[in-house]
């Protein structure tokens, strides 16, 4: 009874130690990227034409580093099979300011300025649209008139440390700012976590902002990246403890 017994113990102990299945992500230098860009751009741009509002909803703009903004076309192997990556922006809703007068001229002006960065995934063999998700920006009234006017991809890069995050530096300005060509509005930049869902046969993706705060600042992955040990260093702490 005691050996029978502490295999039971034994075998919890494991469960509760042992680390959770995820998905693996690496950049892939293979995948064509040139040729595809065009196709996915007018995809993206079927796709976003029913969802953006406003009187700015034909604006959608592709972070392709050709016209605007950073690069965010890139190959990517996740949980062994091949996608394209491409962040497009537009403004994807006009929920009202709470803190703004709705009978205001400008209310309306600054949320019909504001965008959301949006991230795209292809099947790289067929280009045909894996996943998408928007990309969250938390409004801080303490940098922000307005709401986050996200416009530019600085980086993105894997997590490292966290091998199932997906890391993505953002720029984005107020769209409170005036909207000026001699006007150079203040850019603010942050980093948000995606995690993937290592659950075969879907492509499941969930911002994550439990470790990296949203918005937080971090204006490179290096930093994401440091921040993102020191969590999963102090997870592992709580996960030996448990298990004493």
């Amino acid at each position: 009874m005691r050996s029978r017994y502490s295999v039971v113990v034994l075998l919890v102990l494991t469960l509760v130690v042992a680390p959770l299945s995820r998905a693996e992500i690496a950049l892939d230098k293979t995948i064509d990227v040139t040729s595809s860009i065009l196709p996915i751009e007018q995809s993206i741009k079927t796709y976003a034409a029913s969802r953006t509002q406003g009187m700015f909803r034909h604006n959608i703009w592709v972070q392709n580093g050709r016209v605007r903004g950073g690069n965010s076309v890139f190959g990517w192997m996740i949980s062994g099979r091949k996608y394209l990556s491409t962040i497009a922006w537009y403004t994807s809703n006009l929920d009202p300011l709470s803190d703004c007068d709705s009978n205001s001229l400008d209310c309306d002006w600054i949320v019909d300025r504001h965008t959301t960065c949006q991230l795209f995934l292809f099947e790289s063999d067929t280009l045909s649209l894996a996943g998408a998700i928007p990309l969250y920006i938390a409004r801080d009234r303490r940098l922000l008139k307005g709401k986050p006017r996200c416009q530019d991809v600085k980086a993105m890069s894997v997590g490292q440390v966290v091998p199932d995050t997906l890391l993505v530096t953002l720029g984005y300005s107020d769209s409170a700012e005036p909207a000026e060509a001699r006007n150079d509005p203040p850019e603010f930049v942050t980093t948000v976590a995606l995690h993937f869902d290592p659950t075969p046969g879907a492509l499941r993706i969930a911002q994550r902002d439990d470790c990296l705060g949203n918005p937080n600042g971090y204006k490179t992955i290096a930093a994401a990246r440091m921040r993102l040990r020191e969590c999963e260093a102090g997870t592992s702490s709580r996960q030996k403890a448990m298990a004493r």
